[in-house]
C-alpha cells in the first residue's frame, strides 16, 4: 500500500479519522486531536483564564478520550464530545479552587448545582488501547505509578494517590501534569507505536498474583514470599514508616495467617516493571472489622524479584471485577 504522509491525511474528515483510531491507527488520533487543540485551548482559556490549568485540561481532555473512544457514538461529532469532555475537565478544576464547605451549607451547595457539574470525569474501569500501554511505558517508573493509580485505580482521587505513593498533593499534580503532556506528545509525534506485548504481560501478572495468593493459603507461604526480594524496600502509606528487608513483609504475612485474614485480589494492572494490586480484605468472623476492607499493593519488579512494595490499607474495598 502505498504511503501516505501526516501532511497528506490533513483533509480527512474527523469521522474517518475516528474509526481509524479505533482500529489502532494512532497516526489518525494523533491528527485528530491536532486538528481540535486549538479550539480546546481558546474553550479552555475562556473557563480557566490564561494559566496552566488551560493547558493542563487539554491534555485532560485528550487521556479521557483515549480511554473513552470506542464510546462515541456518531463519529463524526467527535468535535463536539471533545468539547463536552473539555467542559466537564474544567468545571472539576474550577470545583476544586472553590473553598471548602461543609455541613447544610454543602447539601444546599450541592442541590444548586447544574447538572453538568456533577457528572464525574474519572476513568477508573476503562480498558486502554494497546498503544497506550506503549506509551506509558516510556515514562519514568514514578510518574507511571502516578498515572496508573489516578487514571485506572479504584483508589483514585489526588489525595488517596499521595497517601499510596507516599508523597504530597502538589508532587502527584506535578507528575500527572508532565505526564499528560509526555502523553500527548508521544501521541502526537505517533511514538506510542501499538504494544502487542501488553495484553500478555497482564494476563501474566494476573495469573502469577492470583495463583500467589491462593498458594499462600494452601501453606506453601514460602513459594509466595520468594517472589520478593531479600532487600525489599517496604513502604507503609498510614504511618509513613519504610522498612529494609523482607522479613518486615515476612512478618506481616505470618500475623494474617495466625490469625485468618484473607486477601482477594480483584484488579491487577501492569505496566512494564510496574504492578498495581487492588484487593478485598476478608476478616475472620469472630473479629470482622481486624482490619481495613481493602488493600493497594504498588510494586516495583526488578530482574527477578519484586524490589519495592508500597502497601495502602484502605477505608474501603475495591470493586469487584466481572
Amino acid at each position: 500500500m502505498e504511503h501516505v504522509s501526516f501532511a497528506q491525511r490533513k483533509g480527512t474528515s474527523d469521522a474517518a479519522l475516528v474509526i481509524e483510531a479505533r482500529n489502532g491507527q494512532v497516526h489518525s488520533l494523533g491528527l485528530l486531536f491536532e486538528r481540535h487543540r486549538p479550539q480546546l485551548y481558546a474553550a479552555a482559556v475562556s473557563l480557566l483564564g490564561y494559566t496552566s490549568n488551560a493547558e493542563d485540561a487539554v491534555h485532560d481532555t485528550f487521556l479521557t478520550a483515549l480511554a473513552r473512544l470506542d464510546q462515541l457514538r456518531e463519529p463524526a461529532a467527535v468535535g463536539g464530545w471533545l468539547h463536552a469532555i473539555l467542559r466537564n475537565c474544567c468545571l472539576t478544576e474550577r470545583r476544586r479552587r472553590r473553598p471548602q464547605i461543609g455541613g447544610a451549607q454543602a447539601e444546599q451547595h450541592f442541590r444548586d448545582m447544574p447538572d453538568d457539574e456533577r457528572i464525574e470525569t474519572g476513568i477508573e474501569n476503562r480498558e486502554l488501547r494497546d498503544w497506550v500501554w506503549a506509551a506509558l511505558r516510556k515514562l519514568p517508573e514514578e510518574h507511571r505509578a502516578t498515572v496508573m493509580l489516578r487514571y485506572f485505580s479504584f483508589y483514585n482521587s489526588y489525595e488517596e494517590v499521595s497517601t499510596i505513593l507516599g508523597v504530597p498533593v502538589g508532587t502527584v499534580r506535578s507528575r500527572l501534569f508532565d505526564a499528560k503532556i509526555r502523553l500527548s506528545e508521544l501521541l502526537l509525534s505517533a511514538a506510542g507505536d501499538r504494544d502487542e506485548t501488553h495484553e500478555q504481560l497482564q494476563a501474566e501478572r494476573r495469573s502469577f498474583y492470583e495463583d500467589a495468593f491462593r498458594t499462600l493459603y494452601c501453606g506453601q507461604r514460602d513459594k509466595f514470599l520468594s517472589h520478593f526480594s531479600d532487600d525489599l524496600q517496604l513502604i507503609w502509606s498510614t504511618t509513613g514508616n519504610r522498612f529494609h528487608g523482607r522479613e518486615h513483609f515476612d512478618a506481616e504475612m505470618d500475623s494474617d495467617l495466625r490469625t485468618g485474614v484473607r486477601v482477594q485480589p480483584k484488579r491487577i494492572m501492569a505496566s512494564d516493571n510496574i504492578t498495581v494490586l487492588e484487593a478485598a480484605i476478608a476478616n475472620p468472623p469472630e473479629t470482622p472489622d481486624l482490619c481495613p476492607p481493602g488493600v493497594v499493593m504498588v510494586m516495583k519488579e526488578g530482574a527477578a524479584q519484586v524490589e519495592r512494595l508500597y502497601l495502602h490499607m484502605a477505608a474501603r474495598p475495591p470493586f469487584p471485577i466481572g
